[in-house]
């Protein structure tokens, strides 16, 4: 029987060459699709699920209830970790990471490498996390504040070899001389911890330039930062004993063991495996992902595999008056329903188990470029009996969603019909191809929407007006500390060449986030927060922020300009001053107001901001070059940079570029949506191109009499087109206003935004209906010029 069926079915596929392809080709894509977005969410949401104790690891939380902010925060203090330790007794141990960043390593041999970030963290980390030590002792790993302990990876780029690095000597620039006493495993991939370097927390107090060892000149010990009278901020894990404990009640009893040190503290705890995704995660280690993008991922990849799907329940359903005569004579040869139903059903699996093959290729193929987009290492475990398992459950599942309706369908048909020739589709069976050709339509309609809107909003950021001019400004971090103690020799050399128009100091990147701090105003019970930032008196002038009220900084007498305290129109807007001149702020005196300048994201409103002059401890300078020959600038300011900064390299990023990776995530899913989007009309196109074949053909003979009797070309064109215009237009009165409510949600989190028109909404429609009516016009137009002779002879 199942020899039979084979036969037939290949029989079948051979003689219907295009149909067959049309449908592979459908499938495969579809598959490959749904594979490669579920292999990115998969990877999502298995972050830190391979501790073995991931259970019992928690990272902490706090909040001050007695603070206006309402959000809880990641750092604690230094001793908050011991106190735990010692005070509630389920706490089996506990871990702590500070980061010294931006820094330069260097060998005995003088050679120099950039190192992004140096942990100090305790000695129990290895243990605590499950890290595996490649070379050296986990327990004597960390044990001294000279010892440094390197991933694999990074072993490998500075000495050649893991075994080479050991008890290799390098010097941490403005830090001091470290032993390499260990290289660890690299970390995996799906693991929000992300580090290449670590040393022992008993640096903290250097890394952060505190002396406790040194005795002040009113003869007290300075302060340590594991002092609790001391502000620091440390990331903080614990681990419980093993048993079963509720993660509330060890909050409770944290929070009580840090009551006397902070009576206004709140504990919240957060799994390891939950960090990825929290909202309280604020990427410490540059690694966060967002449920909400993964969950739209695999929905995604549903849609495309669910258009695929209908393609083929439509194509074979379409085709039943060219089967119905096969059915007929198989019932009246003694054929039972059931086994013609298994026989479409064995064909179905076919196409599946085939379109799969194809789509595995498609996606190795693919892969390479994915991961390059967007920073994994997907790929398809083929050593893992799971992974074939799961490829057998699709073929399966896919097989049965795909040949379910048009075997039960094809199978039903009366034999005395189909041999005398009586056989139709029937409404019903044409009532639910509709459906899911309209189904298709709303699918692509709703993605092309989706994608023309956040297409939209990324150019819209992109050129908004962001109050300042940032074109031709570049930025260059100031890391060494020669060069910022000769920061006004060095601005001085900037300035002698003719393409450097202006340039400032800040204390830090101003566009990068501003240091935050509290102040008390006038007709305000609470505290209000003031995004803070210390520049150089050229930066207005640098930056082109206009004065509202005042006089520019470096139009100020030098007297003033010491004192000198800028406000933003939005400060002056939300305190309510009418005069802003008379009033304080941090206990100096406002001098001026600056136009509103977009120091931050689209996405957030701009808050109110003070700006203080200072000339100098600078850590960032922002540049103006005019433009003429950029290449000559660049090597002007990298040669001044040199001169002074002899062993951090020249670093420098265009503020333009700046803000754009500012809207990465945006770009990214611009760019996610609009290949999705095509892949998916490529995929309804080769379903409506073979229904258009199929639809001509089942019309062939009416065709034929309606050019006898004086049709032109164009009104049987018409004739074939209109029912699945009529339907996309019926289609897109549903689905242009779900794509407005859904993306009116959407736009709301961005404190600006475009408006949504009319045009935005109808342009989509427009879009799809080209594309549909280029795809049917094909097969019409063929079908409309065909000899009337040739088309009566048909039946």
């Amino acid at each position: 029987m199942l020899k039979n069926y084979a036969k037939t079915t290949l029989r079948f596929f051979w003689k219907n060459k295009s149909y067959s392809l049309i449908n592979i080709l459908g499938l495969s894509v579809g598959m490959a699709c749904f594979i490669m977005l579920t292999l990115f969410v998969q990877n999502e949401f298995s972050f830190d699920e391979h501790y073995s104790d991931k259970d019992r690891i928690f990272q902490v939380y706090l909040k001050d209830s007695s603070s206006t902010r309402s959000e809880y925060y990641m750092q604690t203090m230094a001793p908050t970790g011991p106190l735990f330790e010692e005070m509630v007794p389920e706490i089996k141990e506990t871990i702590r990471f500070g980061r010294m960043s931006d820094k330069v390593l260097k060998t005995v041999q003088g050679e120099k490498y950039p190192v992004d970030g140096i942990y100090y963290t305790d000695a129990e980390v290895f243990d605590f996390f499950s890290i595996p030590l490649l070379v050296g002792s986990k327990e004597d790993a960390l044990s001294t504040k000279e010892n440094l302990v390197i991933s694999k990876q990074e072993a490998i780029r500075l000495f050649g070899d893991v075994q080479a690095a050991v008890n290799k000597e390098v010097e941490i620039v403005d830090f001091g001389r470290l032993i390499v006493s260990g290289v660890f495993e690299d970390l995996k991939h799906n693991s929000h911890l992300d580090f290449d370097y670590l040393i022992s927390f008993e640096n903290a107090d250097k890394a952060m330039g505190m002396n406790p060892d040194l005795i002040g000149s009113s003869g007290r010990k300075t302060p340590s930062v594991q002092d609790w009278g001391v502000v620091s901020a440390f990331p903080l894990y614990v681990k419980l004993k093993e048993g079963s404990f509720k993660k509330e009640t060890i909050a409770l009893k944290l929070q009580e063991a840090i009551r006397p040190h902070r009576p206004s503290d709140l504990v919240k705890l957060v799994p390891i495996n939950e960090v990825y995704f929290s909202e309280l995660n604020k990427a410490y280690f540059d690694r966060k992902g967002e449920a909400s993008n993964a969950q739209l991922y695999l929905i995604i990849a549903f849609i495309i595999l669910g258009v695929a799907v209908i393609n083929y329940m439509n194509m074979a359903t379409a085709r039943h008056a060219k089967r119905a005569k096969e059915v007929g004579i198989r019932k009246t040869v003694g054929g039972y329903r059931f086994q013609i139903a298994a026989q479409f059903f064995i064909e179905s699996m076919f196409m599946t188990g085939i379109s799969l093959l194809v789509a595995i290729c498609i996606t190795e193929v693919s892969l390479p470029a994915l991961n390059s987009f967007i920073g994994k290492e997907l790929g398809i475990a083929y050593e893992a009996i799971e992974t074939y398992f799961l490829l057998v459950s699709f073929v399966l599942i896919v097989g049965a969603l795909s040949g379910i309706y048009p075997s039960l369908y094809l199978s039903k048909f009366n034999p005395i019909q189909v041999l005398s020739g009586s056989v139709s589709g029937g409404t019903r069976g044409a009532s639910f191809r509709k459906v899911l050709v309209g189904f298709q339509f709303f699918v692509c309609l709703g993605l092309i929407g989706v994608t023309t809107i956040v297409y939209s909003q990324f150019n819209y950021m992109q050129s908004l007006d962001l109050g300042f001019d940032k074109d031709q400004v570049l930025g260059v971090p100031l890391h060494d500390k020669n060069l910022k103690d000769n920061y006004a020799i060095f601005k001085d050399q900037l300035l002698k060449n003719p393409e450097i128009m202006a340039a400032s100091g800040v204390s830090y990147s101003v566009f990068n986030g501003n240091m935050s701090l509290f102040a008390d105003i006038e007709g305000f019970e609470e505290s209000q927060t003031i995004s803070y930032m210390t520049v150089e008196s050229d930066f207005l002038k640098t930056m082109d922020i206009g004065v509202k009220v005042g006089v520019p900084f470096d139009q100020m007498e030098d007297s003033q300009r010491k004192s000198a305290m800028f406000v933003n129109e939005i400060a002056v807007e939300k305190f309510g001053w009418d005069s802003p001149l008379d009033q304080k702020l941090f206990g100096a005196s406002i001098t001026g107001v600056v136009n509103d300048f977009l120091y931050g994201s689209a996405k957030n409103v701009i808050a109110p901001a003070a700006m203080l002059v200072s000339e100098k401890d600078f850590n960032h300078v922002y540049i103006k070059i005019n433009g003429g020959d950029v290449k000559a600038a660049l090597s002007h300011i990298q040669g001044a940079f040199e001169s002074f900064s002899k062993d951090y390299p020249f670093e420098f990023k265009f503020l333009d570029d700046h803000f754009a990776e500012k809207y990465a995530q945006e770009k990214k899913l611009s760019d996610v949506f609009s290949i999705f989007s095509l892949l998916a009309i490529f995929v309804a196109g080769l379903g409506i191109f073979g229904l258009s074949i199929f639809m001509a053909e089942q019309r062939i003979k009416e065709i034929g009499i309606r050019k006898i009797l004086g049709a032109s070309v164009s009104h049987i064109i018409w004739i074939l087109n209109s029912s699945v215009t009529r339907l996309m237009i019926l289609v897109a009165v549903v689905t242009l206003p779900v794509v407005y409510y859904v993306m009116s949600d959407w736009l709301a989190t961005f404190a600006f935004h475009i408006s949504l028109n009319t045009l935005t909404l109808i342009a989509p429609l427009i879009f799809l209906l080209v594309i549909v009516w280029a795809i049917l016009a094909f097969q019409s137009y063929k079908s409309a010029t065909t000899n009337p002779i040739n088309s009566l002879r048909t039946e």
